[in-house]
């Protein structure tokens, strides 16, 4: 493949119990100028947006991506219709969420040079 992943873990003590991180997964395209990134942001107490970024900067199509990502499903849970292409509501014909894998998949229309394609989607935080 074209992605280095790398991920990134501390382990230590916090307020006296022994805890441990572990952070996103940092991914480099080894194609130049196409870029993926990923962003996870707590908004209250229960909910949690996830945006993804697809940003190309070549001066070449980068056609129908697929996108793909496994939810923790022990600690969160997907919220239906949640998901949003460049800030547009997605429909069912361009996502799906598989409870049984906790996977989901978002058909992407092409991006086109010098562009970028935003997804978003939430989850809530299991009690």
């Amino acid at each position: 493949m074209n992605v280095l992943n790398n991920i990134v873990t501390s382990v230590g003590n916090y307020n006296n119990i022994p805890t441990s991180l572990t952070s996103n997964v940092s991914t480099v395209s080894m194609v130049e100028g196409l870029m993926l990134t990923m962003q996870i942001r707590k908004i209250g107490i229960v909910v949690i947006t996830y945006t993804i970024v697809i940003d190309n900067k070549i001066d070449t199509a980068y056609e129908n991506p697929k996108i793909t990502d496994v939810i923790d499903d022990s600690l969160v849970e997907f919220v239906n219709d949640s998901v949003t292409i460049n800030g547009v509501t997605a429909t069912s014909s361009q996502y799906n969420y598989d409870d049984a894998s906790h996977t989901l998949t978002v058909n992407l229309d092409s991006v086109n040079p010098s562009t970028t394609t935003t997804l978003t989607f939430r989850v809530t935080q299991k009690s």
